[in-house]
């Protein structure tokens, strides 16, 4: 039995040109995408959601409203896919444009993996850097690869309600950036994936969710003096991380199933 795939978009309700430009991309495709509305972190009081010290600590510099708007909108997706009967959700951000084989690839890709991983996290549909990956199987011209380290944004992935209800399980507050939460969450796992060439790429707008960021200058987001010892320390922490996970991927039964895929 093919696995069920529902398609999620976040679009901010002031956003109505960014949505009718999505749509413009996404009609055309044979899938019914449902419009998740996105959290404005400019209209939040944020420090009920995060802990701005862990981030300082980690990031070395304070959360944004923006991102803190981003991280609970795709939360949002998230728990409203956990409430549905779907196996898979593609969730994506209102920028996003897809291929003319989005469909039937997002459809073969949950279908190989289905049948073959039942404990995969998520696939970044939108990645560009491979960077720290080892190729797992060809789905329909394409490389589906094993992410060691999970790449950055988050325009369009793949999630299984496995990596959505391990997601869900952290409940401690927002003390990073969604797309770097993610990549913290998942590298070293082997178990959040990528493809290549991505199914999607960006229409080049900037993100309404996060314009906050667009309007305050790095220098001004209460930067700390370590900014750039603790950027780097969060850096080579993730290349240990995907390095270890690399060696235990090409060194175990992961082969047997790659075989198993080109047989």
């Amino acid at each position: 039995m093919s696995p069920k795939i529902a398609f999620y978009v976040i679009n901010l309700d002031k956003s109505l040109n960014r949505f009718a430009e999505f749509s413009s991309h996404f009609s055309p495709l044979s899938c019914r995408v449902e419009r998740i509305p996105g959290v404005d972190g400019s209209c939040l009081g944020i420090d009920q959601f995060t802990d701005d010290e862990r981030c300082r600590k980690e990031m070395g510099r304070s959360i944004q409203p923006g991102e803190v708007g981003c991280y609970l909108s795709h939360k949002k997706a998230l728990q409203h896919f956990i409430a549905s009967t779907f196996d898979y959700v593609v969730v994506l951000e209102d920028d996003a444009v897809p291929t003319s084989d989005f469909v039937s690839t997002v459809e073969e890709v949950c279908s190989t993996l289905h049948h073959l991983r039942d404990d995969i996290f998520a696939i970044n549909i939108g990645a560009t850097d491979f960077k720290y990956s080892t190729d797992f199987c060809d789905v329909m011209g394409r490389k589906l690869k094993c992410a060691h380290r999970f790449p950055m944004l988050a325009t369009g992935i793949i999630w299984t309600r496995r990596g959505a209800l391990e997601f869900l399980s952290r409940e401690e507050p927002i003390y990073m950036p969604f797309d770097n939460f993610l990549r913290f969450l998942f590298s070293g796992t082997n178990r959040a994936f990528s493809i290549a060439p991505p199914l999607i790429s960006t229409s080049g707008a900037s993100s309404d969710i996060e314009e906050m960021n667009m309007s305050t200058r790095r220098s001004a987001q209460n930067r700390s003096r370590l900014y750039f010892i603790l950027k780097q320390r969060r850096i080579l922490r993730e290349k240990i991380r995907a390095l270890f996970a690399c060696f235990s991927w090409r060194t175990s039964k992961n082969k047997i199933a790659i075989n198993k895929v080109k047989q």
